[in-house]
């Protein structure tokens, strides 16, 4: 149960297996600025049509988000253990402390990581946040048809499916539905029940 609303620096970090989440640390801005301006992590990821933002215009957004976390919205760097490398974001919004809910996203900025496990293991790693720690009773996730890793990861972390809001995006020339999942406490794996298996090598480390 939610019983008050931490901060962000009693939530992280937080390490598991192979990852770990943090605090957005302004040092890691430029990183930060290149996804958020990457057409296909947009394409992905968000439902407003893709412009690029001025750093400067960007620089004044990310910096209020380090500097004043508030208690409905929280955003966590993704960073893979083994190399110390910054790969990604997530964040848990529409926090409702009074209705112990939230809403969940996550991206693999680093291209180089995708496809080998990295996303599941932040994932669990989310969730720990989002009910061991913070004491949420519901977790909501929203998924656009397109973004088949993204279902994928949603559906094997046990999230139900809840409905679709049918033909809700018009992107690349077509509508596309969004659908709605939810991960409850009671069907929650506490983190330290999840198996572990190491994370998929690259093409190059296959090939070397």
């Amino acid at each position: 149960m939610m019983t008050d609303v931490p901060s962000m620096q009693r939530l992280v970090p937080r390490s598991g297996p192979d990852v770990r989440l943090t605090a957005l640390q302004r040092d890691h801005i430029h990183t930060h600025f290149r996804w958020n301006n990457d057409p296909e992590l947009n394409r992905l990821d968000s439902e407003v049509p893709f412009e690029k933002e001025s750093f400067g215009a960007f620089k004044q957004r990310f910096e209020r988000l380090c500097d004043h976390p508030t208690e409905t919205h929280y955003a966590f760097e993704i960073h893979s253990i083994s190399d110390n490398a910054l790969i990604g974001v997530a964040a848990l919004y529409r926090v409702s402390p009074a209705h112990q809910h939230g809403c969940i996203s996550l991206t693999i900025g680093d291209q180089a990581y995708w496809g080998r496990g990295y996303g599941r293991r932040a994932m669990n790693l989310l969730l720990a946040i989002c009910f061991d720690d913070m004491g949420l009773h519901r977790v909501s996730a929203e998924t656009f048809e397109f973004n088949d890793a993204w279902t994928r990861l949603v559906k094997g972390s046990g999230f139900s499916y809840e409905g679709t809001a049918a033909d809700y995006l018009y992107r690349d020339g077509q509508f596309w539905d969004k659908e709605h999942y939810a991960l409850l406490e009671d069907d929650y794996t506490p983190l330290e029940q999840m198996p572990v298996e190491p994370p998929k090598a690259t093409r190059e480390e296959v090939a070397a």
